[in-house]
């Protein structure tokens, strides 16, 4: 049997139907069909979106960075910069530990790792990533970009492509002088975007295209004058898609975000881009996916927007804008949902979003695909990653999904505050049980109040993926007393209190608090020192 099975066709969720500071005059912002609130989780209100649950899957993991991930049926190839593969929430230099050279290939339903072992390397002292990584339409052709010059010994200078299912390396090679960043393929055609100035003895500034069955270059040439760093197909696949940090592409506005035909290159009619006001101020479109008439971008940027767009696929004209804070690197679309990783740290300009809490991170976001107005909420789906060490410093840095898998790849180390490093999955209900229970609490305060009573004081836990949860006041160790209701985000925990009346006078009782999800997943704070009853 095939250890690299394709299933469906790959349009890479990233180009596939299962998927703010703007540039010139002032643009209609067109209102999407209504399907959001932020109390949207698990376990939503009718008509309301639903997140994959917050809790992770084993999931191997690398010893390094995770730049790009690419699904295919249900096969995930995973490239970036890394030695060795090892098991879930195991330390680098576990027994069980096996060397891979930037690329490997996991099963997507279980976390486990398949046989390929292909070894993409540089020359010796120069840096080596695979940047990105996209399939052919009909899932038969592997492309991979970075920093690289060999795949497997032989000589393959920033581009390298495999047969699929065997995993094969191809004859297809080409010499570009630079590092690409981004792919797009459609069936006849391989797009690449990044830092390079010529293919060969061909100039190509920045973007080039490849004959998908003789792996040719062919004469498509546009052109940008600063990098491209995502392409996508449009959902008609007629233009190319192309985000960046460019301010102009073929000689034409708007900054970082445009397209242009797929056939011939020249530009295409498009009206938004993101923003640029000095070289110390400006932002950058990081990653890019499709629906079937929108285009969704995510950006970074320093001292202004990076937060995530959307955009008619025809002519670019925004549809909605958020002005979260913290620089984001992928968004993957499923199910609705707009998953996005960043390093956000601020996101009160949104519905139902955050404060400020810098030092600290939400790196891992959720929000509408299709929100009822011109900025989406943040929905109530909050696993969280750590950052990595230098030069990466992100978190979550690549993500795709097949509809019942979310991968994330990064730099991160830990994932909801546990051991595990560069990769993470999540699933929807339909695939894996919501089995996470609400955060810790802790024991609730006791204070005699008038005869025969006592009063009970507690504050609100959270829950990673449901706001609303039940509390129980438990008596004693067993008696419930009191049962309530309360929606909560961990940001804006609030007080709760209950009064136990008609005890004994004198008698003496101590309380713990019961938290529970719409799941049946429990947490019980601590017993609280015993109190007597006025």
């Amino acid at each position: 049997m095939s250890l690299f099975p394709v299933t469906r066709s790959h349009a890479r969720v990233r180009t596939a139907l299962t998927q703010a500071l703007l540039c010139g005059a002032a643009l209609t912002l067109a209102a999407l069909a209504p399907t959001a609130s932020a109390r949207s989780d698990t376990a939503p209100a009718p008509g309301e979106p639903v997140t994959v649950t917050a809790d992770e899957l084993p999931t191997w993991q690398t010893d390094g960075v995770v730049l790009s991930i690419a699904m295919v049926g249900d096969t995930v190839y995973v490239g970036g910069n890394f030695d060795h593969i090892r098991p879930p929430g195991t330390a680098p230099g576990d027994p069980q530990e096996q060397p891979r050279a930037n690329l490997a290939a996991f099963n997507a339903a279980t976390g486990q790792p398949l046989a390929w072992d292909p070894a993409v390397e540089s020359n010796p002292g120069q840096e080596t990533e695979v940047r990105d990584i996209d399939a052919a339409p009909d899932g038969r052709t592997l492309y991979i970009a970075g920093k690289f010059t060999k795949v497997n010994g032989l000589s393959r200078p920033r581009i390298a492509s495999f047969t699929l299912p065997d995993g094969s390396l191809t004859t297809f090679r080409h010499d570009v002088s630079a590092a690409i960043e981004a792919l797009t393929v459609s069936p006849t055609t391989v797009y690449a975007g990044g830092h390079f100035t010529s293919v060969g003895t061909a100039a190509r500034q920045r973007l080039a295209a490849f004959d998908t069955t003789t792996g040719a270059l062919t004469a498509w040439a546009p052109t940008a004058d600063r990098p491209v760093h995502a392409l996508t197909m449009s959902p008609d696949g007629g233009q190319v898609v192309i985000g960046g940090k460019f301010d102009l592409l073929n000689g034409n506005p708007p900054h970082g975000l445009g397209a242009v035909y797929a056939d011939n290159g020249t530009s295409a009619p498009w009206e938004t881009g993101v923003d640029y006001v000095t070289e110390t101020r400006m932002s950058w479109v990081t990653d890019l996916v499709t629906d079937h008439d929108t285009v969704y971008a995510s950006a970074a940027g320093q001292s202004t927007f990076d937060g995530r767009l959307a955009v008619e696929a025809d002519g670019g004209r925004l549809r909605w804008i958020d002005q979260c804070l913290g620089g984001t690197e992928a968004i993957t679309l499923l199910d609705g949902v707009l998953y996005s990783g960043s390093h956000a740290h601020d996101c009160s300009s949104q519905p139902d979003g955050f404060p400020e809490l810098h030092p600290n991170y939400q790196r891992l976001l959720a929000e509408p695909a299709r929100p009822t107005g011109d900025t989406p909420p943040i929905l109530h789906w909050f696993p969280v990653t750590n950052s990595g060490a230098a030069p990466y410093n992100q978190g979550p840095r690549a993500m795709d999904n097949n509809g019942d898998y979310l991968w994330i790849g990064g730099d991160f180390t830990t994932v909801n505050k546990r051991p595990q490093q560069s990769l993470t999955r999540f699933a929807p209900l339909r695939v894996s049980a919501d089995v996470n229970t609400p955060e810790a609490l802790d024991a609730p305060t006791v204070t005699g109040g008038t005869s025969g009573s006592l009063k009970v004081d507690w504050t609100q836990t959270w829950d990673r993926d449901n706001r609303r949860l039940k509390y129980e006041v438990i008596r004693d160790g067993t008696t419930v007393v009191h049962t309530a209701e309360s929606a909560s985000r961990y940001w804006d925990l609030q007080p709760m209190t209950f009064a136990d009346t008609g005890l004994a006078p004198g008698s003496s009782h101590t309380y713990s608090v019961r938290v529970t999800d719409p799941f049946g997943n429990s947490t019980r704070s601590p017993q609280s020192t015993p109190a007597q009853a006025g």
